[in-house]
Protein backbone atom coordinates (compact mmCIF):
# COMPACT_ATOMS: atom_id res chain seq x y z
CA UNK A 1 0.00 0.00 0.00
CA UNK A 2 1.54 3.48 -1.03
CA UNK A 3 1.09 6.03 1.46
CA UNK A 4 1.91 9.08 -0.38
CA UNK A 5 0.29 10.18 -3.46
CA UNK A 6 4.35 11.69 -4.80
CA UNK A 7 4.81 10.02 -7.73
CA UNK A 8 1.59 8.14 -8.45
CA UNK A 9 0.22 9.45 -12.40
CA UNK A 10 -2.68 11.46 -12.25
CA UNK A 11 -4.61 8.13 -13.51
CA UNK A 12 -3.96 6.32 -10.94
CA UNK A 13 -5.23 8.98 -8.33
CA UNK A 14 -8.64 8.44 -6.42
CA UNK A 15 -11.36 10.96 -6.75
CA UNK A 16 -12.39 13.72 -6.03
CA UNK A 17 -9.00 15.47 -5.59
CA UNK A 18 -7.59 19.14 -5.41
CA UNK A 19 -5.17 19.60 -7.87
CA UNK A 20 -2.52 22.29 -8.82
CA UNK A 21 -0.44 22.40 -12.12
CA UNK A 22 2.96 23.39 -10.98
CA UNK A 23 4.20 24.61 -14.11
CA UNK A 24 0.74 26.67 -14.54
CA UNK A 25 1.35 27.84 -11.38
CA UNK A 26 4.92 28.86 -11.25
CA UNK A 27 4.00 31.00 -14.72
CA UNK A 28 1.35 32.60 -12.78
CA UNK A 29 3.52 33.22 -10.05
CA UNK A 30 6.07 34.55 -12.12
CA UNK A 31 4.03 37.11 -14.00
CA UNK A 32 2.43 38.72 -10.95
CA UNK A 33 5.76 38.98 -9.34
CA UNK A 34 7.44 40.55 -12.40
CA UNK A 35 4.69 42.74 -12.65
CA UNK A 36 5.00 43.95 -9.18
CA UNK A 37 8.83 44.34 -9.03
CA UNK A 38 7.87 46.35 -12.28
CA UNK A 39 5.94 48.85 -10.58
CA UNK A 40 7.84 49.37 -7.93
CA UNK A 41 5.31 47.50 -5.36
CA UNK A 42 4.91 45.24 -2.83
CA UNK A 43 3.31 42.20 -3.36
CA UNK A 44 2.05 40.59 -0.35
CA UNK A 45 -0.79 37.81 -1.23
CA UNK A 46 -3.76 37.28 0.61
CA UNK A 47 -3.17 33.62 2.21
CA UNK A 48 -7.25 32.82 2.05
CA UNK A 49 -6.31 31.86 -1.21
CA UNK A 50 -4.38 29.00 -0.71
CA UNK A 51 -4.38 28.37 3.01
CA UNK A 52 -0.74 26.67 3.36
CA UNK A 53 2.75 28.14 4.67
CA UNK A 54 4.00 25.64 1.66
CA UNK A 55 2.84 27.86 -1.02
CA UNK A 56 3.15 30.62 1.17
CA UNK A 57 6.96 30.15 1.02
CA UNK A 58 7.05 29.51 -2.73
CA UNK A 59 5.53 32.79 -2.66
CA UNK A 60 8.35 34.25 -0.64
CA UNK A 61 11.09 33.31 -2.83
CA UNK A 62 9.38 34.61 -5.89
CA UNK A 63 9.74 38.17 -3.74
CA UNK A 64 6.35 38.47 -1.57
CA UNK A 65 7.30 40.27 1.50
CA UNK A 66 5.15 38.40 3.46
CA UNK A 67 1.35 37.51 3.51
CA UNK A 68 -1.91 38.46 4.48
CA UNK A 69 -4.58 36.86 6.27
CA UNK A 70 -8.14 37.05 7.35
CA UNK A 71 -8.40 35.44 10.74
CA UNK A 72 -5.71 35.27 13.86
CA UNK A 73 -5.94 31.47 13.63
CA UNK A 74 -4.68 31.50 10.02
CA UNK A 75 -2.22 34.00 11.41
CA UNK A 76 -1.18 31.23 13.62
CA UNK A 77 -0.55 28.40 11.25
CA UNK A 78 1.24 30.79 8.77
CA UNK A 79 3.93 32.15 12.19
CA UNK A 80 3.87 28.50 12.91
CA UNK A 81 4.86 27.42 9.11
CA UNK A 82 8.16 30.10 9.30
CA UNK A 83 6.12 32.95 7.77
CA UNK A 84 7.47 35.98 9.49
CA UNK A 85 5.68 39.09 7.97
CA UNK A 86 1.66 38.57 8.59
CA UNK A 87 -1.22 41.07 8.08
CA UNK A 88 -4.37 40.51 9.19
CA UNK A 89 -6.53 42.24 6.60
CA UNK A 90 -10.05 41.93 9.23
CA UNK A 91 -10.98 43.57 12.49
CA UNK A 92 -9.56 41.98 15.43
CA UNK A 93 -12.18 42.49 18.67
CA UNK A 94 -11.61 41.27 21.59
CA UNK A 95 -9.75 39.84 24.95
CA UNK A 96 -9.55 36.39 23.94
CA UNK A 97 -7.78 37.33 20.47
CA UNK A 98 -6.04 39.97 20.84
CA UNK A 99 -3.73 37.96 23.54
CA UNK A 100 -3.24 35.70 20.74
CA UNK A 101 -2.30 38.27 18.69
CA UNK A 102 0.12 39.65 21.27
CA UNK A 103 1.63 36.01 21.50
CA UNK A 104 2.22 35.94 17.93
CA UNK A 105 4.28 38.87 18.00
CA UNK A 106 7.22 37.32 19.41
CA UNK A 107 7.70 34.93 16.36
CA UNK A 108 6.28 36.74 13.62
CA UNK A 109 5.51 40.53 12.50
CA UNK A 110 1.86 40.08 12.80
CA UNK A 111 -0.21 43.84 12.28
CA UNK A 112 -3.76 44.29 12.35
CA UNK A 113 -5.96 47.05 11.53
CA UNK A 114 -9.08 48.91 13.27
CA UNK A 115 -12.09 51.18 12.22
CA UNK A 116 -12.99 52.37 15.06
CA UNK A 117 -11.79 53.19 18.78
CA UNK A 118 -13.57 50.73 20.75
CA UNK A 119 -11.09 48.14 18.84
CA UNK A 120 -8.11 49.73 20.68
CA UNK A 121 -8.23 49.29 24.30
CA UNK A 122 -8.24 45.56 24.17
CA UNK A 123 -5.03 45.52 21.58
CA UNK A 124 -3.09 47.87 23.97
CA UNK A 125 -4.28 45.84 26.88
CA UNK A 126 -2.48 42.82 25.53
CA UNK A 127 0.07 44.23 23.94
CA UNK A 128 0.99 45.75 27.04
CA UNK A 129 0.71 42.77 29.08
CA UNK A 130 2.55 40.67 26.91
CA UNK A 131 5.69 43.15 26.89
CA UNK A 132 5.21 43.62 23.04
CA UNK A 133 3.54 46.31 20.69
CA UNK A 134 1.44 45.50 17.93
CA UNK A 135 1.85 47.19 14.79
CA UNK A 136 -1.45 48.64 13.45
CA UNK A 137 -3.25 50.18 10.25
CA UNK A 138 -6.02 51.89 9.74
CA UNK A 139 -9.07 50.39 7.53
CA UNK A 140 -10.26 52.98 5.09
CA UNK A 141 -13.76 52.81 3.45
CA UNK A 142 -12.98 53.01 -0.38
CA UNK A 143 -16.44 52.44 -1.41
CA UNK A 144 -17.04 48.88 -1.00
CA UNK A 145 -19.24 50.37 2.01
CA UNK A 146 -18.05 47.14 4.27
CA UNK A 147 -15.53 48.14 7.09
CA UNK A 148 -13.06 50.99 7.49
CA UNK A 149 -13.50 54.68 8.25
CA UNK A 150 -14.91 57.13 5.55
CA UNK A 151 -12.69 59.89 5.64
CA UNK A 152 -9.42 61.53 6.44
CA UNK A 153 -10.37 63.35 9.03
CA UNK A 154 -11.75 60.34 11.07
CA UNK A 155 -8.50 58.18 9.70
CA UNK A 156 -6.40 61.49 11.72
CA UNK A 157 -8.28 60.84 14.63
CA UNK A 158 -8.15 56.57 14.81
CA UNK A 159 -4.71 56.83 14.21
CA UNK A 160 -4.46 59.50 16.67
CA UNK A 161 -5.86 56.86 19.21
CA UNK A 162 -3.31 54.32 18.07
CA UNK A 163 -0.14 56.86 18.91
CA UNK A 164 -1.84 57.33 22.03
CA UNK A 165 -1.62 53.92 23.14
CA UNK A 166 1.87 52.75 24.46
CA UNK A 167 1.05 48.99 23.35
CA UNK A 168 0.70 49.95 19.67
CA UNK A 169 2.35 51.25 16.54
CA UNK A 170 0.86 52.98 13.51
CA UNK A 171 1.94 51.31 10.71
CA UNK A 172 -0.30 53.07 7.95
CA UNK A 173 -3.21 52.61 6.17
CA UNK A 174 -5.21 49.98 3.81
CA UNK A 175 -8.36 49.66 2.04
CA UNK A 176 -9.76 47.36 -0.69
CA UNK A 177 -11.51 48.11 -3.39
CA UNK A 178 -13.74 44.90 -4.21
CA UNK A 179 -16.85 46.48 -5.48
CA UNK A 180 -14.78 47.36 -8.82
CA UNK A 181 -13.54 44.02 -9.29
CA UNK A 182 -15.86 42.79 -12.02
CA UNK A 183 -16.56 45.99 -13.70
CA UNK A 184 -16.82 44.75 -17.78
CA UNK A 185 -15.73 48.32 -19.06
CA UNK A 186 -11.77 48.32 -18.48
CA UNK A 187 -11.73 52.04 -18.50
CA UNK A 188 -14.58 52.36 -15.97
CA UNK A 189 -13.15 49.62 -14.41
CA UNK A 190 -9.51 51.83 -14.00
CA UNK A 191 -11.47 55.02 -13.23
CA UNK A 192 -12.83 53.57 -10.49
CA UNK A 193 -10.29 51.79 -9.22
CA UNK A 194 -8.22 55.08 -9.50
CA UNK A 195 -10.95 56.89 -7.33
CA UNK A 196 -11.26 54.09 -4.98
CA UNK A 197 -7.39 53.95 -4.12
CA UNK A 198 -7.64 57.69 -4.12
CA UNK A 199 -9.66 57.89 -0.89
CA UNK A 200 -6.87 55.49 0.45
CA UNK A 201 -4.08 58.20 -0.51
CA UNK A 202 -6.24 60.77 0.17
CA UNK A 203 -6.16 59.37 4.49
CA UNK A 204 -2.43 58.84 4.25
CA UNK A 205 -2.13 62.40 2.72
CA UNK A 206 -3.99 63.47 6.36
CA UNK A 207 -1.95 61.02 8.35
CA UNK A 208 1.63 62.55 6.93
CA UNK A 209 0.06 66.18 7.28
CA UNK A 210 0.13 66.06 10.52
CA UNK A 211 3.26 64.69 11.44
CA UNK A 212 2.01 60.72 11.95
CA UNK A 213 3.70 57.61 10.26
CA UNK A 214 2.39 55.63 7.25
CA UNK A 215 4.98 53.40 5.99
CA UNK A 216 2.35 51.30 4.82
CA UNK A 217 -0.35 51.77 2.38
CA UNK A 218 -1.49 48.30 1.42
CA UNK A 219 -4.68 47.55 -0.91
CA UNK A 220 -6.02 45.25 -4.04
CA UNK A 221 -7.10 41.94 -5.30
CA UNK A 222 -6.26 39.64 -8.06
CA UNK A 223 -9.45 41.24 -9.45
CA UNK A 224 -7.82 45.23 -9.68
CA UNK A 225 -4.01 44.20 -9.04
CA UNK A 226 -3.50 44.66 -13.08
CA UNK A 227 -5.06 48.77 -12.36
CA UNK A 228 -4.26 49.40 -8.94
CA UNK A 229 -0.58 48.70 -9.60
CA UNK A 230 -0.10 51.31 -11.90
CA UNK A 231 -1.10 53.99 -9.06
CA UNK A 232 1.36 55.98 -6.82
CA UNK A 233 1.11 55.88 -3.27
CA UNK A 234 0.31 52.29 -2.68
CA UNK A 235 3.25 50.47 -1.15
CA UNK A 236 2.11 46.99 -1.13
CA UNK A 237 -0.75 45.20 -3.25
CA UNK A 238 -2.80 42.03 -1.66
CA UNK A 239 -3.38 40.07 -5.01
CA UNK A 240 -3.39 36.12 -4.11
CA UNK A 241 -5.76 34.25 -5.86
CA UNK A 242 -4.33 35.17 -9.00
CA UNK A 243 -1.57 32.49 -9.11
CA UNK A 244 -4.41 29.71 -9.91
CA UNK A 245 -6.66 32.01 -12.37
CA UNK A 246 -9.87 29.62 -10.99
CA UNK A 247 -13.09 31.37 -13.88
CA UNK A 248 -14.33 34.42 -11.29
CA UNK A 249 -11.08 35.96 -11.99
CA UNK A 250 -10.13 35.33 -15.35
CA UNK A 251 -13.47 35.54 -16.49
CA UNK A 252 -15.83 37.95 -14.52
CA UNK A 253 -12.84 39.62 -13.35
CA UNK A 254 -11.14 40.34 -16.29
CA UNK A 255 -7.92 39.26 -15.13
CA UNK A 256 -5.34 38.53 -18.21
CA UNK A 257 -2.24 36.70 -19.11
CA UNK A 258 -2.83 33.80 -16.02
CA UNK A 259 -3.54 30.32 -16.77
CA UNK A 260 -5.72 28.05 -14.67
CA UNK A 261 -3.81 25.97 -12.53
CA UNK A 262 -6.27 24.82 -10.04
CA UNK A 263 -8.70 21.78 -10.81
CA UNK A 264 -10.66 19.11 -9.32
CA UNK A 265 -9.99 15.43 -10.42
CA UNK A 266 -13.38 13.49 -11.00
CA UNK A 267 -14.84 10.64 -12.39
CA UNK A 268 -17.72 9.95 -14.43
CA UNK A 269 -20.23 7.94 -12.76
CA UNK A 270 -23.19 7.96 -14.47
CA UNK A 271 -24.45 8.04 -18.45
CA UNK A 272 -28.47 8.58 -17.59
CA UNK A 273 -28.91 10.18 -20.97
CA UNK A 274 -27.03 10.37 -24.12
CA UNK A 275 -26.50 13.90 -23.23
CA UNK A 276 -25.75 13.65 -19.30
CA UNK A 277 -23.18 12.67 -17.68
CA UNK A 278 -22.42 12.61 -13.46
CA UNK A 279 -19.32 13.40 -12.16
CA UNK A 280 -18.49 12.72 -8.59
CA UNK A 281 -17.46 16.18 -7.68
CA UNK A 282 -20.12 18.26 -5.99
CA UNK A 283 -20.84 21.53 -3.55
CA UNK A 284 -18.63 19.51 -0.64
CA UNK A 285 -15.46 19.53 -2.95
CA UNK A 286 -15.87 22.50 -5.88
CA UNK A 287 -17.26 25.92 -5.76
CA UNK A 288 -19.41 27.19 -8.61
CA UNK A 289 -19.49 30.84 -7.24
CA UNK A 290 -20.66 33.41 -9.37
CA UNK A 291 -19.30 31.49 -12.52
CA UNK A 292 -19.85 27.57 -13.12
CA UNK A 293 -17.02 25.53 -13.08
CA UNK A 294 -15.99 23.90 -16.77
CA UNK A 295 -14.40 20.64 -17.72
CA UNK A 296 -11.25 20.66 -19.22
CA UNK A 297 -11.50 19.40 -22.82
CA UNK A 298 -15.16 19.27 -23.17
CA UNK A 299 -15.26 23.26 -22.63
CA UNK A 300 -18.50 23.24 -24.89
CA UNK A 301 -20.12 20.82 -22.63
CA UNK A 302 -22.64 22.71 -19.27
CA UNK A 303 -21.46 22.09 -16.08
CA UNK A 304 -25.11 22.30 -14.68
CA UNK A 305 -26.48 21.81 -10.84
CA UNK A 306 -23.81 20.73 -8.19
CA UNK A 307 -25.57 19.03 -5.05
CA UNK A 308 -23.73 17.36 -2.09
CA UNK A 309 -21.85 15.04 -3.79
CA UNK A 310 -23.09 14.97 -7.71
CA UNK A 311 -22.10 17.20 -10.83
CA UNK A 312 -24.34 16.82 -13.66
CA UNK A 313 -22.36 17.83 -16.76
CA UNK A 314 -24.75 18.58 -20.12
CA UNK A 315 -22.90 17.34 -23.13
CA UNK A 316 -22.57 19.04 -26.16
CA UNK A 317 -23.48 17.60 -29.63
CA UNK A 318 -20.62 15.38 -30.71
CA UNK A 319 -19.09 15.36 -26.88
CA UNK A 320 -19.06 12.23 -24.96
CA UNK A 321 -17.79 11.30 -21.65
CA UNK A 322 -17.51 7.55 -20.43
CA UNK A 323 -18.23 5.75 -17.00
CA UNK A 324 -14.93 5.69 -15.09
CA UNK A 325 -13.66 8.15 -16.94
CA UNK A 326 -11.59 10.80 -15.04
CA UNK A 327 -11.15 14.19 -15.76
CA UNK A 328 -10.17 17.72 -14.24
CA UNK A 329 -12.80 20.65 -13.47
CA UNK A 330 -11.60 23.69 -13.15
CA UNK A 331 -13.50 26.01 -10.26
CA UNK A 332 -15.71 28.63 -10.44
CA UNK A 333 -13.88 30.43 -7.63
CA UNK A 334 -10.51 28.77 -6.06
CA UNK A 335 -11.46 29.91 -2.74
CA UNK A 336 -14.22 28.91 -2.01
CA UNK A 337 -12.69 25.45 -3.06
CA UNK A 338 -9.88 24.88 -1.02
CA UNK A 339 -11.32 25.15 1.81
CA UNK A 340 -13.31 22.31 0.95
CA UNK A 341 -9.65 19.64 1.17
CA UNK A 342 -6.84 18.75 3.21
CA UNK A 343 -4.54 18.62 1.11
CA UNK A 344 -3.47 19.75 -2.73
CA UNK A 345 -1.64 17.28 -4.91
CA UNK A 346 1.01 19.24 -7.12
CA UNK A 347 1.48 17.84 -10.50
CA UNK A 348 3.86 18.20 -13.44
CA UNK A 349 2.82 16.63 -17.01
CA UNK A 350 1.42 13.37 -15.56
CA UNK A 351 2.88 12.86 -12.39
CA UNK A 352 2.21 13.83 -8.93
CA UNK A 353 5.10 15.71 -7.28
CA UNK A 354 4.48 17.53 -4.04
CA UNK A 355 1.28 17.06 -1.22
CA UNK A 356 0.63 19.93 0.69
CA UNK A 357 -1.59 20.02 3.57
CA UNK A 358 -4.08 23.24 3.94
CA UNK A 359 -3.22 23.52 7.30
CA UNK A 360 -5.64 26.88 7.29
CA UNK A 361 -8.47 25.10 6.46
CA UNK A 362 -11.45 25.49 8.98
CA UNK A 363 -9.15 28.40 10.96
CA UNK A 364 -12.30 30.68 11.87
CA UNK A 365 -11.44 32.58 14.70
Amino acid sequence: MQLSPIGLSLAELDTPALLLDLDALDRNIARMAGHFRAKGVDWRPHAKAFKCPAIAHRLRRAGAIGVTVAKVSEAEVMAAGGIDDILIAHLVVGPTKAARLAGLQRIADVKVTVDHPDQIPALDEAARRAGVTIGVLVDINLGMNRTGVNDPDAALALAARITDSPGLRLMGAMGYEGHTLMIEDRDVKRAAITEAIGRLIAARDRLVAAGLPCPIVSAGGTGSYQFSADLPGLTEIQAGGGIFACRYYTQLCGVVGHEPAISIHATVVSRPAPDRAVLDIGQKSISAYRTPPVVIGHERSEVGSLSAEHTTVTLAPGDSLSIGEKVQVIPGYSDFTFVLHDRVLGYRGDMVESSWQLLGRGQLQ
